[in-house]
């Protein structure tokens, strides 16, 4: 009963957060709200020049410190010119997936717009079976001059978001939208900072939202750099198999509804990336078989996360990423099982109630050697 309490908060919180435009650059209203989320349970908090929100748990004067993090932006457009008929003209931010754009319903500034489509009817077979260049792309505000769009305080510049709220499927502990990647995340960090609020740590705790993740890491590079913390945990979503178009063993061995994913590396073969640290990984594993939470290990070769920047930063800091498998990954429908953001909840938990100097970083050290 009070782990279906715990899911259903984790879902309004997540459907909250993602209804919120926060493409990255503009993160500015995902920000706000969990700054508002957070502070209760922190003795400060504080909004770098950036957007990276940085809530402190100050309670310890000694100890080592841990970093907490999962980032606020997504995937988006943003308008590149205004055409006299007030159709918008765009550009990606973030991996965006081009043949998933045509007519999909969007958002600029809040005003709702569609991305259009040339009539079937005027289309040969062959257009059909393409996908139209970004370049021929256009969104549309139901105007039709410029002055009617710029008089909406539209301007160039302007961040454009999906506009798919997220919802129960058919079996309702999995969930689909936009901005799964990585509100989920953030839902779970928030809920993180209210289950600690009176656990007595050994560690000096910083929860961190970072921004422009999706177009390279920005942030977490930017929090690592001024934290210096010992160590780091990032929290976020990773594409699953379990798919007919997704082979788990030749392509990806993840799935959804089998718990959080302990990433061993990520960006092998030129993309930047991470080789999971050996103490932080031992830590993980060791948690997970203790308390009893399902944990997949896997790579993810072709992408990465906040840990990439993170980890190279200064001297280097030991990092671990927990991932929420999720399909359809960089889409407006990723979708996801609540169950395995519950896991990753409970496991972020106890990684930081755990989290000491007695714990061993050391390189050679590790049970793997």
């Amino acid at each position: 009963m009070l782990d279906q309490l715990w899911e259903n908060r984790l879902f309004l919180l997540t459907k909250e957060l993602a209804a919120l435009d926060g493409v990255s650059g503009h993160e500015q209203p995902v920000i706000a709200r969990l700054t508002e989320l957070i502070r209760p349970y922190v003795q400060s908090i504080d909004v770098d020049s950036y957007g990276t929100l940085y809530a402190f748990r100050e309670e310890v004067a000694a100890g080592p410190v841990l970093m907490i993090t999962a980032h606020a932006d997504e995937i988006g457009l943003i308008v590149k010119s205004i055409e006299p008929n007030g159709l918008l003209r765009v550009e990606k931010v973030g991996g965006v997936i081009e043949s998933l754009l045509v007519g999909r319903r969007v958002r600029v500034r809040g005003h709702r717009g569609v991305i259009g489509v040339r009539p079937g009817h005027l289309q040969t077979s062959e257009e059909q079976r393409l996908v139209p260049s970004l370049r021929d792309l256009y969104v549309d505000l139901g105007y039709d001059t410029r002055e009617e769009v710029e008089g909406l305080g539209i301007r160039v510049g302007d961040a454009i978001a999906y506009e798919e709220p997220v919802e129960r499927l058919a079996n309702e502990r999995r969930i689909t939208g936009k901005a799964l990647d990585n509100r989920i995340s953030c839902a779970v960090l928030a809920l993180l900072m209210e289950r600690l609020q009176h656990v007595t740590l050994s560690c000096r705790l910083v929860a961190v939202v970072t921004v422009q993740e999706e177009v390279g890491l920005r942030g977490a590079q930017m929090a690592g750099y001024r934290l210096n913390p010992d160590a780091a945990i990032v929290i976020d979503t990773v594409p699953a198999g379990g798919t007919p178009d997704v082979d788990y063993y030749r392509d990806l061995g993840i799935r959804i509804g089998a718990g959080p994913v302990l990433a061993l590396a990520s960006g092998m073969g030129g993309v930047r990336g991470h080789l999971a640290h050996p103490g932080m990984r031992d830590f993980v594993i060791k948690t997970a078989q203790e308390e009893g939470i399902p944990l997949q290990l896997a790579l993810f070769p072709r992408s990465t996360s906040d840990i990439a920047s993170l980890h190279l930063v200064r001297g280097g800091i030991p990092a671990a990423v927990l991932n929420i498998p999720r399909r359809y990954a960089h889409s407006p429908v990723e979708t996801l099982d609540l169950g395995d953001a519950l896991a990753t909840l409970a496991l972020a938990e106890a990684l930081v109630r755990r989290f000491s100097s007695a714990v061993s970083l050391g390189f050679l050290e590790s049970e793997w050697r």
